[in-house]
């Protein structure tokens, strides 16, 4: 295996990822992580294609050509279509990325020849699609993530035409019968598939679970940032280095209005009124998410917690370089980890907070949570907007006696490592694609 192509199509994917911008999360660091992952265990040449021909908002560096991970064989293409500017993936349509085919071909070095395509998503998994016709020796694996059905499943009808429900289920059946293998990232992914689509889609399903990295996430001995930590952290956002020595709880992920960080927001609120030393941390992009902001801060207001619900944006939060430690130091000191989302395909974040041993809140609608998670003793299950079962969750933990508290902790651990960490994931992924009978050589 020489050339491993992966394509995330919306949203904004970089070598560096600024989670929280919008249709930019899990999915990303997904990819990437996948990414750096194949090429490590594999020594192939990796390519990740993103929709570019805009400025990224917070580098403004205009998002063209392709850009190469110093250490790896890893490049990140970029390539336009007809539309000159960010579009949520709602608004992507099929014509544009059939129109954007041509341009990704001509970007292609000479002779470029991929093994494997990996798409992730509907549009992904469109591009994916069309590819193969220019490249009928690769195995065309499809990723979904989140089916139309698991979206549809909390939207009214007029939301879902706000969400484009339509264009998907018109071109996401399409995609499905013509991959060669399909990625589930949890039994919903399996069972939606069926629902949506009227069949029994076993003989193309393989389970490609998100993992996590246990670089960054995992458990901190002293539950603790050394004074080192606490003045580097404050240095870099300009914040009282008090800040970071609070007893906390966090909520990290996308911004979007299906992971309902307001109610998340108003759980904290009910908690804050009997634990007045508690701080919660979360992120969201303010500008991007206006409506999602407006909600948090009207509850902030409401609550006088102005002084207690901490909001990062972004670019507060990098993935690598300074303040890199940030995110993962917050999560690994929490008390608990919260999560309202009323729709996900796994829930990284939660799996990221329980690689670091912290006790997770979720609702029913994150699996990671329902199937791994809670069952072990590292979490509970609330029902989705059921704010006062979340703050009751919350309080719980953040009453516990410490052996109990990190008996608990040491549960969220232990499942989810080391079962799904990425190099578990790839080399499974892999191993199930020979089963089904497409082997890649040196794999």
């Amino acid at each position: 295996m020489r050339d491993v192509l992966l394509i995330t199509w919306h949203g904004i994917h970089e070598l560096d990822i600024f989670p929280g911008l919008p249709d930019t999360g899990g999915q990303n660091i997904y990819v990437q992580n996948m990414a750096e992952q194949i090429h490590d265990l594999y020594n192939c040449r990796v390519t990740v294609l993103n929709r570019g021909g805009f400025v990224h908002p917070y580098t403004e560096r205009m998002r063209e050509g392709t850009s190469k991970d110093p250490q790896r064989e890893l490049y990140v293409m970029h390539v336009a279509d007809d539309v000159k500017a960010f579009v949520r993936k709602e608004f992507l349509t099929g014509a544009l990325i059939e129109n954007a085919v041509q341009s990704v071909l001509q970007q292609f070095p000479s002779g470029y020849q991929p093994d494997v395509i990996i798409s992730h998503f509907w549009d992904g998994g469109l591009m994916g699609d069309y590819l193969c016709r220019h490249f009928p020796q690769a195995t065309h694996v499809w990723i979904p993530h989140e089916p139309v059905g698991m979206k549809k499943a909390p939207l009214t009808e007029a939301e879902q035409e706000h969400h484009s429900i339509f264009i998907r289920e018109r071109y996401e059946e399409r995609v499905l019968r013509n991959a060669h293998l399909v990625g589930s990232t949890s039994k919903l992914v399996r069972d939606d598939l069926a629902d949506a689509y009227g069949a029994d889609w076993t003989h193309k399903i393989i389970d490609i679970f998100p993992g996590v990295d246990v670089e960054r996430f995992h458990p901190m001995q002293d539950r603790a940032l050394s004074g080192r930590e606490v003045q580097e952290h404050a240095a870099f956002l300009n914040l009282p280095a008090e800040l970071f020595q609070r007893p906390h709880i966090c909520e990290f992920g996308r911004s979007d209005v299906l992971k309902d960080k307001d109610q998340a927001v108003a759980a904290f609120a009910l908690v804050a009124r009997e634990e007045p030393n508690i701080t919660l941390f979360l992120n969201l992009d303010e500008t991007m998410e206006p409506e999602v902001a407006r909600k948090i801060h009207a509850i902030v207001d409401r609550e006088n917690l102005g002084d207690r619900v901490h909001i990062f944006s972004p670019k507060d939060l990098p993935q690598k370089g300074p303040g890199s430690e940030i995110l993962p130091n917050i999560i690994k000191t929490a008390r608990a980890f919260i999560s309202m989302s009323v729709m996900e395909g796994f829930g990284m974040a939660a799996c990221e907070a329980a690689a670091s041993g912290v006790p997770v809140v979720g609702t029913e609608h994150i699996p990671v949570v329902t199937d791994v998670i809670a069952p072990a003793g590292g979490g509970t299950v609330v029902r989705g907007k059921d704010v006062r079962a979340a703050a009751d969750a919350l309080l719980h933990y953040l009453r516990l006696e410490d052996a109990a508290w990190q008996q608990v902790a040491d549960c969220a651990y232990k499942s989810v490592v080391p079962a799904f960490t990425w190099e578990h994931i790839v080399k499974d992924m892999f191993t199930q694609m020979q089963q089904r009978g497409f082997d890649h050589g040196s794999v």
